[in-house]
């Protein structure tokens, strides 16, 4: 009797599944056919067009369905018009960049610059695909496509699907020339891929065929990195010959040279850095395991560790097929940030980090369905997160953890904020930044940005160097008061000895690299001035590198002596003198506190910035008494400067976001 109910209870469990699996396919297949014949609807005039390519594959079953796979999904995506003036331009900045290989960089940069300077948004119409693409163009680009996922090792391990994201789609990218790019890109680097045919364990390896065509793009593009950006249109045939480019370029070029070779690719980003400005752009090879693998195009091999010490807010995926969720948003809502107003992404933050779900409580009497999550840019708050409305409040999605957000609604083309900013810290707790007006404390402000890698490295030369002071000018009686063993940009003496010459002498391989530095006398709360002494000439001779440079209040400027190891610079008193402090700011951004700068700090109160203050810089650091507790602050510099950063205060320090 056991038995026969056992047997019964998994025939009913096979009989629901059956169903199950049926009316799955079955609402498949009636989502898919509505889809379908919306994007004939959305193609007007070009519906002709649309329908020559449904019919040409009407009795292959499997490329139907990946013609009907684009098709369905091509609504939103879009491209330009060639028009006369488009064709023009891009002609003559292919021939100019085609010319200019044999000049040297600056040349080359400076061409490029000029030409592109030319590009005129009115003579570039935007218009969607699905209105324009020819079926000529869609029937070779599909039928390359499948050649290459049959014919070719790299792609023979994808599923349908994946090939449909990863290798089918007939441009890599939004507002790209429609012409046959996949025969240009297919055609570079042939030799190269043929030898890999030698090796059993290379020959059908997507791994090394991506690692062996990035290292070729990387020796014949020599990538260098520039914030000059390419126009929105883009040519897959002028990409490939630019002399420098952004991460985003580089990642697209990369992208149509790898399909276009049947290795499956795709790009990943990360729309703003949650601890500085910018995001960032880099492609993504679908592995034989299945799994994905990062690279950066043209540079790095697969799988190479890239900006591991970068945390992240989020992580999108471009994609060919539009994201439900986002076609929703859009749908429901009558104005979406930027970012959000294409469909054709998803969400993989996941695959890079652990993640955390945040929910963020709202007041009843706002009734919006959706709502945003915003990081700082070192300007402003910028939206990478939608959440959907639960109850009595939004939910936010997998986030990235260690970050400041901000909780926002978009009105009006406005992002305007509901709640205290959070802060999502490394455990996943939700601390939210209320700021705590009853009670106070100090703060004292060395910098209004962080200190980052491309800065800290010439700071860490502080490290082992000495202050030393004599009576003789040669400092042959010299007495070493005090070794640098951290970066504390200032320090105290004791002992109330008095000398007439006074210097900081180089740690070893530290070239001095001194911006600032300061002698303070017992006592007295300005710094006392004599002769400049130090060691003569320097290891570049613009003016702004001599010892000069370490007395003139620039911080850009600094002194960077002629031998690495046992340099000096340093003040004759013209009399003995009792210092008590000195400060020393190395070279650097130029973001720690400046003397004669103006600067105003702000903390986040009612959803807005309010004011503590305006002052002037007459030290290395400012002190404003009466602050808040628990709360976000931002220091501004009204003088000079771009790069600020959010930060909290805990016991004595900043701590920035």
């Amino acid at each position: 009797m056991k038995e026969i109910t056992i047997y019964y209870c998994l025939w009913v469990k096979m009989v629901f599944g059956i169903v199950f699996i049926t009316f799955s396919y079955a609402c498949k297949e009636k989502e898919s056919k509505i889809l379908l014949e919306e994007a004939l609807g959305r193609a007007s005039s070009n519906q002709v067009e649309i329908q020559k390519v449904l019919d040409y594959y009407r009795e292959d079953t499997v490329k139907y369905k990946a013609a009907c796979f684009l098709i369905e999904n091509m609504p939103g995506h879009y491209s330009y018009m060639m028009t006369p003036q488009l064709k023009e331009y891009l002609q003559e900045l292919d021939s100019v960049l085609t010319s200019s290989k044999i000049l040297n960089y600056e040349q080359r940069d400076t061409l490029y610059t000029r030409e592109n300077k030319k590009f005129n948004k009115e003579f570039s119409v935007k218009v969607e695909d699905i209105q324009i693409v020819s079926s000529d163009y869609l029937i070779q680009n599909i039928n390359h496509a499948f050649k290459l996922w049959t014919d070719q090792n790299w792609s023979k391990h994808l599923s349908f699907d994946d090939f449909c994201e990863y290798l089918l789609p007939y441009k890599v990218v939004e507002g790209q020339v429609l012409d046959n790019w996949r025969e240009y890109c297919g055609e570079l680097y042939d030799s190269s891929l043929a030898q890999l045919k030698y090796c059993s364990l290379y020959e059908k390896n997507a791994c090394i065929a991506c690692n062996t065509v990035t290292e070729k793009m990387r020796q014949d593009i020599f990538p260098r990195m520039s914030s000059v950006i390419y126009p929105a249109v883009k040519s897959m045939h002028t990409l490939l010959k630019i002399p420098h480019g952004t991460c985003e370029e580089y990642a697209i070029m990369t992208l149509a040279v790898m399909r276009a070779k049947g290795i499956p690719c795709t790009m990943d980003f990360t729309p703003q850095w949650p601890f500085r400005s910018m995001g960032h752009v880099w492609n993504v090879l679908l592995e034989n395991t299945g799994k994905t693998s990062i690279f950066e195009g043209a540079n790095s091999p697969v799988g190479t560790p890239h900006k591991k010490d970068h945390k992240m807010a989020k992580v999108y995926r471009n994609t060919y097929a539009a994201n439900k969720e986002l076609k929703e948003l859009n749908n429901v809502e009558t104005r979406v940030p930027e970012l959000f107003q294409t469909p054709f992404m998803k969400d993989v933050t996941q695959e890079y980090m652990t993640t955390q779900d945040l929910f963020v409580p709202v007041d009843d009497r706002i009734n919006n369905k959706y709502a945003y999550l915003c990081v700082f840019d070192n300007a402003e708050w910028i939206p990478v997160a939608w959440g959907k409305r639960k109850g009595n409040g939004f939910l936010f999605e997998r986030m990235g953890k260690d970050i400041v957000y901000l909780p926002t609604l978009y009105t009006n083309r406005e992002m305007i904020s509901f709640s205290e900013p959070i802060l999502l810290d490394i455990s996943g707790k939700t601390i939210f930044l209320k700021a705590d007006t009853i009670n106070s404390q100090m703060l004292k402000l060395y910098r209004k940005h962080p200190n980052m890698p491309y800065s800290c490295g010439e700071n860490l030369r502080l490290i082992g160097a000495k202050i030393q002071a004599a009576n003789t000018s040669n400092f042959k009686d010299s007495i070493t008061l005090h070794t640098y063993s951290n970066l504390e940009p200032e320090i105290g003496l004791t002992g109330g000895n008095k000398y007439q010459y006074w210097r900081y002498y180089s740690s070893h391989h530290g070239f001095v690299n001194v911006a600032e530095l300061r002698f303070y006398e017992r006592d007295s709360l300005n710094a006392s001035w004599g002769r400049i002494i130090g060691i003569e000439s320097s290891y570049r001779s613009e003016e702004e590198y001599r010892k000069e440079a370490v007395f003139d209040g620039d911080l850009l400027t600094y002194f960077d002596a002629p031998t690495p190891s046992d340099s000096w610079v340093g003040m004759d008193f013209g009399r003995p003198v009792d210092i008590s402090r000195i400060t020393c700011i190395m070279r650097g951004d130029g973001n720690t506190i400046e003397e004669g700068n103006e600067y105003e700090l702000f903390f986040r109160y009612h959803k807005n910035w309010k004011s503590l203050g305006k002052k002037i810089g007459k030290d290395i650091f400012l002190t404003y008494h009466d602050c808040p507790c628990n709360a976000l602050f931002l220091l501004r510099n009204l003088t000079k400067g771009k790069e600020e950063r959010i930060f909290t205060y805990q016991e004595g320090k900043q701590e920035w976001w």
